[in-house]
């Protein structure tokens, strides 16, 4: 009976453990740039965009469902809002850790590519594809969703987000910037939660055999 009691609950442990990491944590701060609030229908020009740091002698454009909708909630970003500019984050990280970097990207409607690059770097690396563009169409945004795994190397990796092409105050649209811990694979959490099982039970027979030696002596 307690054999049984045990697996079951070796069993829901790993469930749990896996449900926990699949639903890893966004560890960007202000990635779907909702703070500062901005009015329904209107947009700000601002150098403070909190958890994000920016280039110091421009600021970024947040609109809120103009020109465009947001991906994800009310506001999304413009990078060259009177020129070319860049945004980006230090992440805490682990090393060794497998990381997914995900962000949704919109060219400018009505503009050309060569208005609309943004480069995204990792720790100063190119990501695959870096910089995206593209022409923008007559309707709106049409967001694109770029993800990427990455493999920390230090305890603090460098997201960043930089406007390119011609710099005229009209640029590509950003949005829903995450940064998740990649989580290990079901079957490792399974072996790992059998081997604790293996552990306990052990221990227990040792103490069933140990318990039996006193009773017979």
């Amino acid at each position: 009976m307690a054999l049984g009691k045990f697996f079951c609950g070796a069993a829901v442990v790993a469930t749990m453990a896996f449900a926990g990491a699949a639903q890893a944590s966004n560890i960007v701060v202000n990635g779907s740039f909702e703070n500062p609030v901005v009015a329904s229908g209107s947009f700000v020009y601002t150098d403070f965009l909190p958890g994000w740091k920016m280039t110091g002698d421009a600021m970024v454009e947040v609109r809120n469902n103009v020109a465009g909708q947001a991906y994800d909630q009310d506001n999304y970003v413009e990078l060259d809002s009177t020129k070319n500019m860049s945004i980006w984050q230090d992440l805490a990280t682990v090393i060794g850790q497998t990381y997914q970097i995900s962000f949704m990207y919109s060219p400018r409607m009505n503009q050309p590519a060569s208005t609309n690059p943004i480069a995204v770097t990792w720790n100063g690396v190119a990501l695959p594809g870096s910089p995206y563009t593209g022409t923008g169409g007559s309707t709106g945004n049409e967001w694109v969703m770029y993800t990427f795994n990455v493999v920390a190397d230090s305890v603090l990796s460098t997201l960043k987000f930089s406007a390119g092409g011609t710099s005229d105050s009209f640029g590509g649209g950003l949005d829903a910037v995450s940064v998740s811990a990649v989580p290990l694979p079901g079957a490792a959490l399974l072996f790992g939660s059998a081997m604790l099982g293996a552990g306990v039970l052990r221990r227990r027979k040792a103490a069933n055999e140990a318990e039996a030696d006193a009773l017979a002596a």
